[in-house]
């Protein structure tokens, strides 16, 4: 378990792709788990509140700073080293009898010493399919489905050989969890039950017992309270459509309406590029075959129940092959591990009762071994690169909202930006803890706000959706790289055009024309995209009646060695024809220098060119960034 665990945390997600931020159970657990909020229908209770402590904990021994993804892609870590303990304990127990030779005696142990290099080995071999691994490091429930899955089987099987009440009562607390937890994995009841009647038919002659059974399967129902009382807290929470009550929205949200309309009913194709496609290459042919026919060999009543099961699971994906197959096809998965460990343990014992020679017993157990080694070398090797979900290239989902921050916006600042750009925002504002007074808004709320006064600022991607959906009059100062502060009325001072985000500006007071005055600027690099960004405050110094464009070169010993124009200032959306006399703008003109480069002046041209392709200046200004 231990290298497992360094497997696992060293391959453990750190980022996020821009398609994850739009929807999809991983980040929708995120967001379920920090903020205490129900997840999917029928909202994950258990596991949500666990995933909350979960984050809370990591939050608190590493420290709020701490990026949050690791932390929240570890708790399904935690379960899956769970389904991992519990798959090597189950592989004990199905080759149970099927132990070592004891020196000297010929005796098999049945205790510490059975089939353990079988069990080791098909441990090894699940925990590195590649579906297990990928869901043991990114923020899934999958892993928890798997150790539910093999806690089940192995207390079935115990309760079988020792007949204890306690397994049984904790067989009904597990089916409660599922209630409370992953509806389907309750496709293991009926098969479970017949496989307690049958081998126990007096049970139900026991009244305490059935009541108990009865009390602990409903107890983790209790669990659902939480979903309805946070439901009642955040209406904005419980997703699209009407509802007249938190009660009528509580009802609706337990019977998985969105879950229930994806299912297709229909058994055909049988076979898809997917399914069953995926479940041999995960497993090879070879693990396939063997985990089918080795289930026979746990026993006549255990291998019933567990080809019920899968029967099951195989029904269930060509009925709901578009929805929630996956969380059938992962316990599948340990189940043929289960029958492939029972196989090979099987054939283990076979090869001792022929009465070879002890060379050729450990011969033929060696060549088992090997081809068990093989498999695990094989789906480590595959697996790897495809499940390994550390430092991605395409993890580039949060970019937009660090651009953003990189701006430094002043406090309580209301953000209109684009898709990624608002959920790259929201994720680091609410699930990072990362300036939290800085919020995302839509355009109708820009609009007001901009009405009220209060701070407003927009992305120079979206700066297009201003004239049409907040307001035409609006005025523009770039705070930054990425920002534009929007004004119902035009900025008069230094202080309220922003600017402050790439250092602190330098006077470089120069007057164009006797129309426009550079009041201050700065050459600085963004945090962010790592770009050199120069920052110029200008200030209006007479009514404008026309559209200079602003040419920004950037100078080193002399020579220019990078050169932006503008047609309009403010990433062109806001022609000097409109600034009114005395008006404080801020402009910011991006450069991705080449490497080694290493400005040390800054050129600064406003022009405008004429009808006939020629250019008038209305002033050139020259300034030193650093000393030569």
């Amino acid at each position: 378990m231990i290298l497992f665990a360094a497997l696992y945390l060293f391959t453990l997600d750190d980022g996020l792709r821009p398609g994850e931020l739009e929807g999809g159970d991983l980040i929708t657990h995120q967001y379920a788990q920090v903020q205490g909020r129900p997840s999917n229908a029928p909202g994950y209770p258990l596991y949500t509140m666990g995933g909350w402590l979960w984050f809370q904990l990591g939050r608190a021994v590493l420290g709020r700073a701490h990026n949050p993804i690791p932390i929240l892609a570890s708790y399904s870590t935690l379960w899956a080293l769970v389904a991992i303990c519990l798959m090597y304990r189950l592989l004990l127990e199905v080759t149970r009898g099927q132990g070592l030779p004891q020196a000297g005696s010929g005796r098999r142990v049945e205790d510490e010493n059975r089939c353990w290099p079988i069990a080791a080995a098909v441990t090894v071999f699940y925990g590195l399919t590649y579906f297990f691994w990928y869901y043991a490091v990114t923020t899934e429930q999958y892993t928890s489905a798997v150790a539910w899955t093999l806690a089940v089987v192995l207390l079935a099987f115990l309760w079988e050989r020792e007949r204890r009440d306690g397994c049984l009562l904790a067989l009904a607390f597990l089916m409660g969890v599922a209630l409370a937890h992953m509806v389907t994995l309750l496709f293991i009841a009926p098969p479970l039950l017949w496989f307690v009647l049958r081998t126990e038919p007096k049970l139900v002659r026991r009244p305490r017992l059935i009541a108990g059974v009865i009390t602990l399967a409903l107890l983790p129902l209790l669990s659902y309270i939480y979903v309805y009382v946070r439901g009642m807290q955040h209406p904005e929470w419980r997703g699209v459509g009407d509802w007249a009550s938190t009660g009528q929205w509580f009802l609706s949200f337990l019977s998985t309406r969105q879950g229930r309309s994806e299912l297709t009913w229909s058994l055909r194709p049988l076979f898809t590029r997917e399914f069953p496609a995926l479940i041999w290459r995960e497993l090879t042919w070879p693990g396939l075959i063997a985990g089918i026919l080795g289930i026979a060999a746990i026993g006549r009543r255990r291998a019933i129940m567990l080809y019920a099961t899968l029967a099951i699971y195989l029904a269930f994906c060509w009925i709901d092959r578009l929805g929630n197959w996956f969380q059938v096809v992962m316990p599948a998965y340990a189940l043929l591990a289960v029958g492939l460990g029972a196989g090979a343990g099987w054939l283990w014992q076979k090869i001792g009762e022929r009465g070879a020679s002890g060379r050729v017993v450990r011969v033929a157990r060696a060549v088992i071994i090997l081809g068990l080694a093989a498999l695990v070398i094989y789906r480590g090797t595959v697996s790897y690169p495809r499940a390994d979900s550390s430092r991605r290239a395409e993890d580039t989902g949060l970019l937009p909202g660090w651009a953003i921050l990189a701006d430094d916006p002043p406090a309580g600042t209301a953000v209109l930006g684009t898709l990624s750009e608002t959920l790259a925002l929201n994720y680091l504002t609410e699930i990072w803890g990362l300036r939290p007074d800085v919020r995302s808004v839509t355009s109708a709320q820009a609009q007001n706000l901009l009405t009220e006064g209060a701070p407003l600022a927009i992305t120079e991607k979206a700066l297009s959706l201003v004239p049409a959906e907040v307001s035409p009059a609006a005025h523009y100062s770039a705070l930054g790289r990425t920002l534009v502060a929007l004004s119902a009325s035009p900025a008069r001072h230094l202080a309220q055009s922003g600017g402050t985000a790439l250092g602190e500006l330098r006077s470089w007071r120069h007057d164009f024309g006797g129309e426009l005055q550079l009041q201050a600027g700065r050459v600085g690099v963004d945090r962010a995209t790592g770009e050199t960004v120069a920052l110029l405050i200008w200030q209006a110094l007479a009514p404008l009646s026309q559209d200079w464009a602003v040419s920004v070169r950037l100078t080193q010993n002399g020579q220019e060695i990078a050169q932006l124009d503008r047609e309009h200032p403010v990433s062109g959306a806001y022609p000097t024809s409109r600034w009114m006399p005395g008006e404080v703008v801020a402009d910011a003109y991006p450069f991705a220098l080449p490497p080694g480069a290493a400005p040390d002046g800054i050129k600064v041209v406003v022009y405008r060119k004429l009808a006939d392709g020629g250019f008038v200046n209305l002033g050139v200004a020259n300034f030193l960034l650093r000393s030569r």
